[in-house]
């Protein structure tokens, strides 16, 4: 994956969206915020159109990205709009790139967070609104595939209770289910090079008989599953 772009795949896959408007949600958010950060930005494409109709000219907003080949694709990206990009994984355990009590709100789309550095940084009744992918995720695939759960501990509980820990206060947790519509197996495969981390030991040679037998039976269903989560910091402490 460079960048966040399935347009390869436009026409051969269809996706249901959750009922919530995060994006709408953000951008109302950003309106009122002084220093954002968008956590895994991709290739910025998202930002991009976050910003659009929004007068960021007082306002800090920086991107994140942990994903070295994306990095400078959302430089470039960017770059025309005033906003750095930042090398920066919380998968990897490193602190956030910015001071205590200094960020109003930090945006988080399918990308990890550290509760404790969110709590850090945000200023006290700052927002994190964050939409993760649910660790069981694509249920189908793993099955089908012999893959385990990379990130079993990724549940709506699991993160309100650690933001919760961390000092945030939890205003919004909502889950959602719904469906990846796959035109064959052709699609299917393309999907599985683009996200390998639902099935990194994936070969079609492995899985043709597997693969076939999905093709004959068209189109091909995939369980999505999604959450939502906003808190504010309740202090500086």
């Amino acid at each position: 994956m460079v960048g966040w772009d399935f347009s390869r795949l436009d026409g051969r896959m269809i996706s249901d969206e959750p009922w919530w408007d995060f994006e709408g949600d953000c951008r109302a958010h950003m309106v009122r915020a002084r220093s954002v950060v968008d956590l895994g930005t991709g290739g910025g494409e998202r930002l991009l159109c976050l910003i659009e109709g929004v007068d960021a000219s007082e306002k800090r907003v920086v991107a994140t990205e942990g994903w070295k080949p994306n990095i400078p694709i959302a430089r470039q990206a960017l770059s025309a709009s005033g906003i750095d990009v930042v090398d920066y994984d919380a998968d990897c355990g490193e602190a956030m790139p910015f001071s205590d009590a200094s960020v109003d709100l930090v945006m988080s789309r399918h990308e990890a967070i550290d509760p404790q550095e969110i709590a850090r940084v945000l200023t006290p009744g700052g927002w994190l609104l964050t939409q993760q992918v649910d660790g069981r995720d694509a249920e189908e695939i793993h099955e089908w595939f012999g893959e385990d759960f990379a990130y079993p501990h990724v549940t709506a509980d699991r993160y309100a209770d650690d933001l919760t820990a961390a000092g945030l206060r939890v205003h919004v947790k909502d889950e959602w289910i719904g469906t990846m519509e796959f035109a064959d197996a052709t699609a299917l495969v393309a999907y599985i090079a683009m996200v390998p981390w639902d099935a990194p030991h994936f070969t079609v040679d492995d899985h043709v008989e597997r693969l076939t037998a999905l093709d004959e039976d068209r189109p091909i269903h995939v369980t999505q599953r999604r959450f939502r989560i906003y808190a504010t910091k309740l202090s500086s402490g």
